[in-house]
């Protein structure tokens, strides 16, 4: 692990925000069902969770095929050395975490959990200040205006 890094802790990843908030939205469902009311056991659920898992996935793959094309990691404790903006970082700062959310939502619908939804805001809110903005402030540190022009003409999430 290097100190040139956003992040230094192995467990500062996405996962492991989206996999707490998961295991909260379960534990409660178990223990109070919170579901979809007149959709419940509808297979309109998996017709709407279903496509988001497949596309939240493939939004996964393509921005870590683009950073493997310009040898750029994704975990934790690695320095990045150059900014990518080409494939989904063109559309998103923040694709991975995107295409994440995007499952979460489609996993919400396809196991007719409420509590998941209610769950996603608080969830996006600590990836956001827990991950995102280190590595926004690590970004703009290294790579100075060529980071700034790129937040300037692309999204953080879509």
């Amino acid at each position: 692990m290097t100190t040139d890094a956003a992040h230094h802790r192995v467990w500062h990843t996405a996962h492991v925000y989206f996999g707490t908030s998961l295991i909260i939205g379960l534990t409660l469902n178990y223990y109070s069902a919170l579901n979809f009311g007149i959709f419940s056991g509808s297979i309109i659920l998996h017709m709407i969770g279903a496509p988001l898992l497949v596309i939240g996935s493939l939004i996964i793959i393509s921005a870590k095929q683009a950073l493997e094309r310009h040898e750029q990691p994704s975990e934790p404790g690695s320095a990045t050395t150059a900014i990518v903006d080409s494939g989904m970082f063109h559309y998103s700062r923040n694709p991975l975490y995107t295409g994440l959310a995007i499952c979460y939502c489609g996993l919400a619908f396809a196991i007719d959990n409420l509590w998941l939804l209610i769950l996603l805001p608080f969830t996006l809110v600590i990836v956001q200040v827990v991950l995102i903005a280190p590595e926004e402030r690590y970004l703009e540190k290294k790579f100075a205006n060529e980071y700034l022009a790129y937040k300037k003409r692309t999204r953080r999430w879509l």
